[in-house]
């Protein structure tokens, strides 16, 4: 299994740092396949009752939150793909309040959206395990700042454990 050394601030935008420094330090694809497994075990004890749950008024539901750690995934996946085979872009930006507008999320299950996250990782993790060491320090523009392929995947697995730590904290 290749090593992916932890990115550098100067390939990511600031902002991202916070979800960057939530990742332990060890193997990232390892990190990756076993934040798989302990989301997919945490997302089915969930129950849907708990689907349309909100901590507060205004907040996301449970579903959203899900929705929203999916479709995140996807886009940061997308621009990983992308400048890991030579596209530096510029790619579009990712206004998240309106994803999940548009998403409708109340209008299914919690199990379905668990079940779509659950098949995106499974692809995520063959895309990123297919990386070469040298496609990892590749890297390009989207939302108006410079990524690496290895901040972008990064970004994914902090991002998740961002969201989780939310879900356990203020859902639960």
């Amino acid at each position: 299994m290749p090593t992916i050394e932890r990115p550098d601030p100067s390939e990511y935008a600031e902002y991202y740092g916070t979800y960057i420094d939530k990742v332990p330090d060890g193997p990232f694809l390892e990190m990756l396949r076993q934040q798989h497994e302990e989301t997919q075990a945490f997302l089915s004890e969930l129950g849907e009752a708990r689907g349309e749950y909100r901590y507060a008024a205004g907040k996301w539901s449970v579903k959203e939150v899900v929705g929203h750690m999916t479709d995140t995934e996807r886009v940061f996946a997308y621009r990983g793909l992308c400048f890991a085979r030579g596209d530096e872009g510029p790619l579009p930006g990712m206004d998240q309040d309106p994803y999940v507008e548009q998403a409708h999320f109340e209008d299914r299950t919690l199990a379905d959206i668990a079940a779509e996250w659950q098949d995106l990782r499974r692809s995520d993790l063959r895309l990123f395990g297919s990386f070469r060491p040298e496609v990892w320090s590749r890297g390009g523009v989207a939302s108006g700042c410079r990524f690496t392929v290895r901040s972008i995947a990064y970004i994914v697995l902090g991002h998740e454990i961002h969201h989780l730590g939310v879900l356990r904290d203020r859902y639960l």
